[in-house]
């Protein structure tokens, strides 16, 4: 027998997304854009992922400043306010990696692998009883979580099931999940949110210190050599705060885990995760976060001009395009028809987020909506109308939790233990497992 309850709050989902797909207005155009950005944005969602987007949809989007959750109580005037109460609850409803730790008769316990939270879940009917039966405890799910009472939980919507995962498949698996899902990171553990931001805020104090501006820009080649210099001078002030011997090598550091230099290099490599070179600041990590690495991107190194850019909320970003597109800018636009193109490219370019574009306007301020203009056929087009463009490209206008942000402790140790246990499998045929490691680029 179900907790009448849980029943009832699986019959109003179930309503307000019958709510959302009958709508043939403002809701209607909100799923279709929503789930189209999200597909362009996140391509690798694989289809059981892509069954969740409505399901986001009514946690996450808003229409005319309401949420589609607000939009159904405001439809539905009779409802108690018991249901009221429930509703209002899955506001704070999350997507989660989670892992099953148990099976009870009537739900189970699982645990978000981003924050090591726990939770407890019961089912609200007899299918996803009987769907969920055939998980067993070790086995991971990509799920969406929603608040039914005090510390009990729900998973109204589908859910996709990934199996039991070894530490190295595991590790590969969070670094998906926050490439699919970078809205959700550590969404559920404030704490940990407000630590990772706060390590963005450092490290671009620490950019601005040591190269002295927020903005470089250097053949690729070079640029590569001045990052690992800035990388080896921040673990230097790391090292010394946390009474950590500097000048200990990455070989003797290693030696420590029982693996090789070597070893960690091509490992990491292969599960698609951050530099071992980390590894000199792993010996001790400060609090309960980690510091990444931060690398230019291989591709961008033999770039003749390379620019990187630094924002406490932003992060890092590494521009190929940027430079030139600064030099049309500041030219007198007298060439602009043939480089209409180029800053099509450049709008399009996913690097290039909104914080750029901000930049450039900023220093541009007639330029560059004389260039976007042309190039888009916009003869009216004026710098109040940059977001709106920015939208249609796809480009968020707030930023996501960057990759050079701090990462909780498990998740570093995770990453350890994924190298070690590749290190002792060395002798079986290597594959090429897909990159997604904390640190990798989507």
């Amino acid at each position: 027998m179900f907790d009448p309850l849980f029943a009832r709050a699986g019959v109003l989902w179930s309503a307000i997304i019958d709510f959302i797909q009958t709508d043939r207005g403002d809701i209607a155009s909100g799923l279709a854009s929503f789930t189209a950005r999200q597909i362009q944005r996140h391509p690798q969602l694989d289809p059981g992922q892509q069954k969740l987007l409505i399901h986001r949809f009514a946690i996450e989007a808003e229409i005319d400043g309401k949420s589609p959750l607000d939009l159904f109580l405001a439809s539905q005037p009779d409802l108690s306010l018991a249901d009221r109460q429930t509703i209002a609850n899955w506001r704070r409803s999350f997507v989660g990696l989670l892992a099953i730790v148990q099976i009870f008769p009537n739900g189970l316990e699982v645990m978000n692998w981003l924050t090591a939270k726990h939770y407890r879940v019961q089912f609200t009917d007899e299918p996803s009883q009987t769907a969920m039966s055939r998980l067993k405890v070790g086995d991971l799910i990509v799920a969406q979580l929603s608040q039914i009472v005090d510390i009990d939980w729900a998973i109204l919507a589908p859910w996709v099931a990934l199996g039991r995962l070894g530490r190295p498949k595991l590790a590969v698996a969070v670094g998906t999940f926050r490439q699919n899902y970078p809205h959700y990171l550590y969404s559920d553990a404030p704490d940990e949110l407000a630590a990772a931001w706060e390590s963005v805020a450092v490290y671009h104090d620490r950019f601005v210190e040591f190269f002295g501006s927020d903005e470089i820009t250097l053949p690729g080649k070079q640029l590569q050599t001045r990052v690992g210099e800035f990388q080896t001078w921040m673990l230097e002030r790391q090292l010394e705060t946390a009474g950590i011997d500097g000048n200990r090598s990455l070989s003797e550091i290693a030696a420590d885990s029982g693996v090789t230099a070597e070893d960690l290099q091509a490992l990491t490599t292969t599960l698609g995760l951050p530099d071992p070179s980390a590894a000199q600041g792993q010996a001790a990590p400060s609090g309960k976060m980690v510091a990444p690495t931060v690398e230019l991107p291989q591709q961008m190194r033999s770039a003749a001009a390379v620019t990187a850019l630094s924002h406490p909320y932003w992060g890092q970003m590494f521009l190929v395009d940027y430079p030139r597109l600064k030099n049309l800018l500041a030219s007198d636009l007298a060439d602009l028809p043939a480089d209409l193109n180029f800053v099509r490219k450049c709008l399009a370019d996913p690097q290039m987020n909104a914080y750029v574009w901000r930049r450039l306007a900023i220093e541009f301020p007639e330029r560059l909506p004389m260039a976007i203009g042309q190039s888009l056929e916009l003869p009216n087009f004026t710098s109040t109308d940059l977001d709106s463009v920015l939208t249609k490209f796809n480009k968020y206008l707030e930023p996501d939790l960057p990759d050079l942000a701090s990462v909780p402790i498990h998740l570093h140790e995770l990453f350890q233990a994924a190298v070690l246990e590749v290190s002792k499998d060395k002798s079986k045929p290597k594959s090429q497992p897909k990159k997604g490691g904390f640190g990798a680029k989507s």
